[in-house]
């Protein structure tokens, strides 16, 4: 939990519930709230000129998002969607900024909160620059270990659709199938149940 709950209360923050597939906020909106997920999960993505979708993050419970477009004066570039039922705290960024002017530890969860995000996205990043599929989806898997803290192999489960897969590498879909089932047959994953574990 970035900021704690009774602190989002406290600053008139209040929860907005979403249905899968329902927009938070479009790409080209202008930022007027700071957003903490409370339940659920979110995508913010971006869809390109022949239609795919490119995912940049799957922000989830006690996560928030698109913060750091309060600071600054552009609009959004991404989009914000409930991928399952998912309830968001939402605060005004007048009482977002009342807040983190008044408490230091609520600045320091935030810029630590963003920190990691930044090593994240940094390696995510790095790992889609390569062409090779297998590459990719080695680092992506390698990058939710780490973030999840764990180090046991086959131990964690990926909790993402093949489709999401794809849609955070850069990768078709089939390419993504293929992949995962060469990696299987070379032990560097197992699959469960139609779940990947790594």
């Amino acid at each position: 939990m970035v900021i704690d709950e009774d602190i989002l209360r406290e600053y008139n923050a209040e929860i907005h519930c979403y249905e899968a597939g329902e927009i938070i906020f479009f790409e080209d909106a202008y930022p007027k709230f700071y957003y903490q997920i409370s339940k659920g999960l979110v995508k913010l993505n971006t869809y390109r000129d022949d239609g795919s979708e490119f995912i940049h993050s799957l922000p989830g419970e006690g996560s928030c998002f698109a913060e750091t477009f309060l600071w600054g004066d552009n609009y959004y570039c991404i989009n914000a969607v409930a991928v399952t039922e998912t309830e968001v705290w939402r605060m005004s960024k007048k009482n977002f900024f009342n807040l983190i002017e008044s408490c230091s530890d609520v600045m320091k969860n935030l810029m630590t909160f963003t920190a990691d995000r930044m090593f994240y996205r940094h390696k995510m990043l790095s790992a889609i620059s390569e062409n090779k599929p297998s590459y990719r989806i080695i680092k992506l898997f390698e990058l939710l270990k780490y973030y999840n803290n764990q180090q046991e192999p086959f131990n964690y489960m990926v909790p993402f659709s093949r489709q999401q897969l794809a849609s955070l590498t850069g990768l078709r879909v089939e390419t993504v199938i293929r992949t995962v089932k060469r990696l299987e047959s070379e032990n560097l994953l197992k699959i469960s149940n139609g779940k990947i574990c790594i």
